[in-house]
């Protein structure tokens, strides 16, 4: 019978000593790689802060141009949407830029200013084309399609013909879309305000603004404020074209409960109607 020995195994402390040197090492390594990774995300997720628009910012900037009748301020916010857009592009910030660019193109047309107002209507119909194309954002693609084609028509009266039932087309398909989008009963407003009879009815208009301003009071998108104020203002101009003064009176005394620092209601429509009374 063979007699099995016990096996002394030996560790020698050196050996631990040096696996322990190595381990530490390994983790110290570790540690400043994960540093090494916060930091980098840390900057990176900082320089996307710094890239990123503010959009409130934008919107306020908007807003406050309309109720205070500053358009040279709205024309300089609207130049840093455009680069805003350019360097970080967002579904979001797409449309706000499209808003502002259809604000102050209708001002401008409005004013005779068409050589101001219509480079601006060619990015805008460019880059309606990429809303067209951004899920969720159909509707107001065609709402506003159906504005530039009758900014479109502003331009060149004549067209009117051709190209009139386009606007009117488009704005049906964005009801179609999406009856719930405020945008949609402005422009089918706008159409049957300025569509000379008998294609137009601006007591028709008058139904359409009303189920707009209705829409926007039960859910007021950040960048519609100023919309909300415009709708105001063109219901209270198809009232009086309808000889409802005192409807007109009434709805531009509620923009100014909304906004009591909207100069144009304050001190220019309000005033006219009220000495017309």
């Amino acid at each position: 019978m063979i007699k099995l020995q016990p096996v002394k195994i030996q560790i020698i402390p050196s050996s631990i000593a040096s696996f322990d040197a190595m381990r530490r090492s390994a983790m110290h390594i570790i540690a400043l790689l994960n540093l090494l990774f916060v930091m980098l995300m840390g900057n990176a997720h900082s320089a996307q802060a710094r890239a990123t628009p503010n959009l409130q910012v934008f919107r306020d900037q908007i807003y406050d141009a309309y109720v205070l009748n500053n358009m040279p301020q709205w024309a300089r916010t609207l130049q840093a949407m455009e680069a805003a857009y350019r360097a970080t592009p967002s579904a979001e910030l797409l449309y706000d830029l499209l808003l502002a660019q259809y604000g102050i193109i209708g001002y401008y047309l409005g004013n005779n200013r068409q050589n101001l107002g219509e480079p601006i209507l060619k990015r805008a119909e460019a880059l309606n084309e990429t809303l067209e194309q951004t899920r969720g954002f159909q509707a107001q693609a065609s709402a506003f399609q159906a504005a530039f084609i009758a900014f479109r028509i502003s331009l060149s009266p004549a067209r009117a013909i051709i190209i009139g039932p386009r606007s009117a087309n488009a704005a049906n398909r964005a009801e179609q879309l999406n009856p719930q989008y405020p945008r949609v009963w402005v422009e089918k407003g706008n159409i049957q305000f300025f569509a000379p009879a008998p294609f137009g009815s601006k007591r028709q208009s008058i139904t359409y603004y009303q189920r707009a301003i209705r829409l926007m009071e039960a859910n007021m998108h950040p960048s519609h404020r100023w919309l909300y104020l415009s709708t105001l203002v063109s219901l209270a101009n198809a009232f009086e074209k309808t000889g409802n003064i005192a409807m007109a009176i009434q709805t531009l005394e509620k923009a100014l409960q909304f906004e009591p620092r909207f100069s144009w209601a304050k001190d220019e429509m309000l005033p006219r109607l009220r000495a017309g009374q």
